[in-house]
C-alpha cells in the first residue's frame, strides 16, 4: 500500500520549501512563477506551504522543472521522494547550490558548460 499520510505530507512540505527557495533566490513573485507555469497563484502558494496533499501531479512537477531548469529527479530528491544513498555523489546542480549558494541561472550555465566538456572529452576517449 502507499506511504502513510504523515510521511507524504513531510515530503510535500520539503518540496514546497525547496520551490519557494528557488523562487525567492530569483526574486520572483508567486504570481509571476504561477503565470509562467500556467497554474493558479493560490495553488502555487499552497504547494509552497505544503498544503497540497495528493494534489500535485507529475505535470506540475515537469512545469517547475522546465521553469527552474532543474531535473524532475532533483526536485524529487530534494523533497525526499527518491532515496539518496550516502555513497552517491550529488548531481552537479545540488552540489553547486549547497556548496556555493549559486542562483538557478548560474547553475544552468554551469550545467551547460559541463555538457560541453562531457561531449568534447567523450569523443576523444571514444576515438
Amino acid at each position: 500500500m502507499g506511504k502513510p499520510r504523515k510521511y507524504i505530507s513531510r515530503e510535500i512540505t520539503r518540496l514546497g520549501k525547496y520551490l519557494k527557495q528557488l523562487r525567492q533566490e530569483q526574486g520572483l513573485s508567486i504570481r509571476s512563477v504561477a503565470k509562467s507555469c500556467k497554474i493558479a497563484p493560490s495553488y502555487l502558494a499552497k504547494i509552497e506551504t505544503g498544503d497540497t496533499f495528493k494534489t500535485i501531479g507529475i505535470g506540475t512537477l515537469v512545469k517547475f522543472s522546465k521553469f527552474y531548469g532543474i531535473p524532475v529527479s532533483s526536485l524529487l530528491k530534494e523533497a525526499g521522494f527518491i532515496d539518496s544513498y550516502e555513497s552517491d555523489l550529488p548531481e552537479i546542480a545540488q552540489y553547486l547550490r549547497a556548496k556555493y549558494q549559486l542562483s538557478p541561472q548560474a547553475i544552468r550555465d554551469m550545467e551547460m558548460a559541463k555538457e560541453i566538456v562531457d561531449k568534447k572529452y567523450s569523443r576523444k576517449q571514444n576515438a
